[in-house]
């Protein structure tokens, strides 16, 4: 559990020990389980990672990045250390959410499901098609994935990742749900198909095999843009119709030159030529017509029952969580104010309820 504290904020051994007054072998060997963490020393671990005591002495399993459970979306050049550090942001949310499920449970219309893509030949965007379908999506643009991933029991977290490198990461632990992890510094329509791309991942690749991150991609775009409701739209394009597509779409104006040209409906000219525009207007770093970021509800939900239902102070709420994490406390103070959940056209509904005793 040091490990882990250490690692949620991005420290070496040394940076630890330098911070609480130690030598690094000392921070080593508590860390080896070789040498008892004295009571002086597990204050100053705590106070310095922001962790309560309690924290130290859970015994929840820790999944790491490359299993069939804990997937990140990622530049190639990203850092290990960064890697790590976002590892255990995620297991640490992890924790937290189970410890609210507790006290209160998910009730949803539509679930998740497991699918093999390679039960439809490797086929992504069939795997996205039935889901939409499954989960009875209207036709068009989505309003809302967070809330269409919601109403299906599923958790979205904003999170502040500390680097630009990792877009999202998600989790998906047998007997709880799934839980998304998305980078809060992210433009609002990377956000959408960020996270799209890891529902793919939760969705077809607890086993994984072959390119599972084209896979993921694949179903993001088929997902978020429907071949047979977009191709008609996508031909002739220019950037002022990209701009009215990215509106009405909810995608950047990159994500559709490249799915005009995944459908035909543009030449390989006309996408070079278009990408090379994008490029010279510095829209390939930012677009014009900002998307917004869509917010969770879930978890303001989550912490709504227990302060309300449950009579948790903010104090109560802290210790449940075993840290003062900036993203928490943000979210605790959300909930003072009244419940804003998002606004989308989708005939299904995510309800809580307290467990009974």
């Amino acid at each position: 559990m040091i490990v882990l504290a250490r690692d949620s904020r991005g420290w070496l051994q040394k940076e630890l020990a330098k911070k609480i007054g130690v030598s690094q072998a000392k921070i080593s060997k508590y860390e080896n389980g070789l040498l008892l963490v004295s009571d002086e020393d597990l204050n100053a671990i705590a106070a310095e990672t922001g962790y309560t005591r309690e924290f130290f002495f859970c015994t929840d399993p820790i999944y790491g990045l490359g299993s069939s459970l804990l997937f990140n979306r990622k530049k190639k050049t990203a850092p290990i250390g960064k890697q790590r550090e976002v590892q255990a942001k995620v297991n640490i949310a992890r924790m937290q959410v189970e410890r609210f499920l507790r006290s209160a449970e998910i009730e949803s219309l539509n679930q998740f499901e497991a699918i093999d893509s390679q039960d439809f030949d490797g086929d992504a965007s069939e795997v996205a098609r039935r889901v939409r379908a499954g989960w009875r999506m209207p036709m068009g643009p989505i309003q809302s994935v967070t809330t269409a991933i919601e109403s299906a029991g599923g958790v979205v977290l904003l999170c502040d990742f500390n680097t630009t490198d990792i877009d999202a990461a998600h989790l998906w632990v047998p007997g709880g749900p799934p839980l998304f992890c998305m980078n809060k510094h992210r433009s609002g329509d990377r956000h959408r198909f960020n996270l799209a791309h890891e529902l793919g991942h939760a969705v077809m690749h607890q086993f994984p095999a072959g390119d599972i991150e084209q896979e993921a991609n694949t179903f993001a775009a088929e997902f978020l843009m429907p071949a047979r409701e977009i191709s008609e739209e996508l031909h002739d394009l220019t950037l002022e119709k990209l701009a009215g597509l990215k509106q009405r779409w909810r995608v950047s104006m990159a994500a559709l030159v490249y799915r005009a040209k995944e459908l035909g409906c543009i030449s390989n000219s006309k996408y070079t030529s278009l990408f090379a525009t994008l490029g010279r207007l510095g829209y390939r770093l930012a677009e014009p017509i900002e998307i917004a970021i869509e917010q969770p509800s879930l978890i303001y939900q989550l912490i709504d029952i227990h302060r309300r239902g449950l009579g948790y102070t903010d104090g109560d709420l802290l210790e449940l969580l075993m840290t003062d994490e900036p993203d928490f406390i943000d979210a605790c103070a959300k909930i003072k104010r009244p419940l804003r959940i998002n606004d989308a056209p989708i005939p299904f509904e995510t309800h809580l309820k307290r467990r009974q005793a």
